[in-house]
């Protein structure tokens, strides 16, 4: 049975320009053409630095200023206006509260997911519908495994990444894309698309965002390799130890992740030797918590997919092949189950910080299925992000009442 992850597949890799100066006075741009700030220059640099040994076969960028200008870290770049910001009218150069001011109701209609004309400039569903043509014109013109790099704007990736999570207005929950930030999507065979990566701004450690939700930020990192992953089988509640590789990817993971004031940790070995690496740097002691534990595979536990799929092929197809939810092994944990269980338990970390920065040390299936709750997915959509890479960061804010996905399946030690 072929997984989303084991299909040929072309690459989407998507990267938002630098800060420029309307960003810094946090004025609404569109198609304004303002230069680059200070500290958008920097970011270039560093976005240039990270990419240094990247061989994109084609690169694209909207042809405005702000893109052209961060692109010009690659060589050859296409410009395309398909892939500019939307146009928002007379909203251009305005802030936030100038807009309220002098286009009552507008403002508030566009945040509460109304199809609005944005300043009397274009409407949102004409803009997204635009960003996803290109995004297909593009995807139908590249070769199997190709890998193309779009540098594009906030609002047009946000339109991208909510497609591709099968969403659309203001319900997906996902922050806006950090200036430079990368993120990346793949189409397989059959034409179906994933969120890969999303907002990793891991280039710009020390170089924190301008604006962002305040509140609870909780880093989630997946274990290191395993010598059960090596062997491709589904460990869930069993344990297996770190491969020397595995220690080394938790070692890069601790040298960039972001400093955590408290850290959690699933029960299992694995991850409590994870952690305490990841915790080491920063004085930190991991504290077990049984709601972060990997799901249950049942008697599915230490299979490998095609020993799963032998010892029960009925629930292995009902489950993987009907896609009805059941538990693991018949007598383990459903997606749904594991979700809903890492979800409260997150939350309630979350609550017991007062914003500060939490690390949590959990396992794949477990941190997917968690990240599908907070952005709205269930079981049938969990194909749309794929289990996250180990050692990865993913990243998720809570404030006001609500969460929101700041970033998912962050690697960049595994580039």
């Amino acid at each position: 049975m072929a997984t989303p992850e084991s299909r040929l597949a072309r690459y989407v890799t998507l990267i938002r320009h630098a800060e420029t100066t309307a960003n810094a006075a946090l004025q609404w741009q569109g198609s304004l053409n303002a230069p680059l700030s200070p500290r958008g220059l920097e970011q270039v640099e560093r976005l240039g630095k990270r990419v240094s040994e990247w061989i994109p076969k084609r690169v694209v960028a909207s042809d405005l200023e702000r893109t052209m200008t961060t692109a010009s870290v690659f060589d050859g770049v296409q410009p395309d206006p398909q892939w500019r910001e939307f146009d928002v009218g007379a909203w251009e150069g305005l802030t936030s509260d100038e807009i309220r001011r002098e286009f009552p109701g507008q403002l508030d209609s566009l945040m509460a997911g109304d199809d609005v004309e944005l300043g009397g400039g274009e409407r949102l569903s004409d803009f997204n519908a635009r960003i996803v043509d290109a995004f297909d014109t593009l995807v139908a013109s590249m070769d199997e495994d190709e890998e193309v790099i779009v540098v594009s704007h906030g609002g047009a990736i946000w339109a991208l990444a909510t497609h591709v999570l099968g969403q659309t207005g203001r319900s997906a929950s996902l922050i806006p894309s950090h200036n430079t930030a990368i993120s990346r999507i793949r189409v397989d065979d059959f034409g179906e698309s994933q969120l890969v990566v999303f907002n990793d701004g891991s280039h710009l450690r020390e170089l924190p965002p301008q604006f962002g939700p305040s509140g609870s930020v909780v880093s989630l990192f997946r274990h290191g390799q395993t010598e059960g992953n090596v062997l491709g089988r589904w460990q869930g509640r069993s344990d297996s130890a770190l491969t020397e590789h595995g220690v080394w990817q938790v070692e890069r993971t601790a040298h960039f992740a972001p400093p955590v004031a408290s850290l959690y940790t699933s029960p299992l070995g694995r991850t409590v030797a994870s952690a305490e690496i990841i915790g080491r740097p920063h004085g930190v002691t991991p504290i077990a918590n049984d709601g972060l534990i990997e799901m249950s595979f049942g008697s599915w536990e230490n299979m490998t997919t095609a020993e799963a799929a032998e010892a029960d092929p009925d629930l292995f197809n009902e489950i993987y092949g009907l896609g009805i939810d059941g538990k693991r092994g018949g007598d383990g944990e459903s997606f749904t189950d594991a979700g809903a269980r890492m979800l409260d338990a997150v939350a309630a970390i979350a609550e017991e910080t007062d914003h500060n920065e939490v690390g949590v040390v959990s396992h794949g299936a477990a941190i997917r299925a968690y990240v599908t709750g907070i952005i709205g997915l269930g079981f049938d959509d969990r194909n749309r992000i794929p289990i996250p890479r180990n050692s990865s960061m993913s990243r998720v804010i809570y404030a006001d009442g609500r969460s929101v996905l700041a970033g998912y399946n962050v690697a960049p030690h595994l580039d």
